[in-house]
């Protein structure tokens, strides 16, 4: 989980907290006092912080399983292609299956008018 510092939960992948430059208020002159101000109840970001990133590493697992199903199903000749080459490589496949199926469709067409 995060590391915990005071009242207000942090989301923190190191074990050691970040120390924050502590802020100093001007001292307060006798003509102009601020009215004093509550501070704000702490949130609880932290619990959305460990969220977001177990979602972000699931996605990234999922895109991962894909990305290798995908490897799998293009033909590769033996190489193991970056995520752009492999993509670039797919769009390419799928042109090829695109223009033989159109081809075959055609054929089709040209002996089923040669019949009649």
């Amino acid at each position: 989980m995060g590391a915990h510092t005071g009242n207000r939960r942090r989301c923190n992948s190191s074990t050691t907290p970040t120390a924050r430059p502590m802020r100093t208020r001007p001292p307060a002159s006798s003509a102009a006092v601020a009215p004093s101000r509550r501070p704000s109840p702490p949130t609880n970001n932290g619990a959305a912080c460990c969220k977001a990133r177990q979602s972000s590493r699931r996605r990234d697992a999922e895109v991962r399983r894909k990305m290798e199903a995908l490897r799998h199903l293009v033909p590769s000749g033996g190489v193991d292609d970056e995520v752009d080459e492999l993509l670039l490589r797919a769009a390419g496949y799928i042109a090829r299956l695109q223009a033989q199926v159109t081809v075959m469709q055609l054929m089709v067409d040209v002996l089923e008018h040669t019949k009649d």
